[in-house]
């Protein structure tokens, strides 16, 4: 194998690994801020190259009565029947590098708004979810579940 072909097979590693680092990264459970509820992040169903996240746990699964929290804020009325958990929240996010994602949004059902967002890995366990209206943003902190659930058995 001569230097050329050397150097353009560790290129190509080198890519490889860029690319996998991006899903790896953030693909995985998250526990949102105040754990109320966890959040399976993965590429999306429609498109593969963006990500997209579902509710998958909550602190509070069923109302007073018994009955799964629903997405009664929803200002679709036809929406305001669906359960919470299995709920999309997280939509069409776009990689910018291995740690930061953007042109997303998210949805919030508390309010029942639905905000720009970007999403940026600040550590292998904590991500950072900004959302946006106008010039108004809020961000959350929230930890990779595995990494919550491991500290809580120490």
């Amino acid at each position: 194998m001569n230097a050329k072909t050397a150097t353009a097979i560790a290129m190509l590693f080198t890519v490889l690994a860029t690319m996998s680092c991006k899903a790896e990264g953030i693909v995985d459970e998250w526990a949102t801020q105040g754990y109320s509820a966890r959040v399976r992040i993965a590429p999306c169903l429609a498109d593969s190259n963006l990500f997209c996240g579902t509710i998958t746990w909550l602190w509070d699964p069923t109302d007073d009565s018994g009955a799964p929290m629903i997405d009664r804020n929803n200002p679709s009325r036809e929406l305001q029947q669906r359960p919470l958990i299995g709920l999309n929240l997280l939509h069409n996010f776009r990689a910018v590098d291995a740690t930061h994602w953007a042109d997303g949004s998210i949805y919030d059902p508390e309010s029942g708004r639905t905000y720009k967002s970007s999403l940026r890995l600040k550590s292998p366990d904590l991500l950072e979810v900004s959302g946006c209206v106008l010039f108004f943003c809020q961000t959350q902190i929230w930890r990779r579940a595995s990494s919550v659930c491991a500290n809580a058995r120490q």
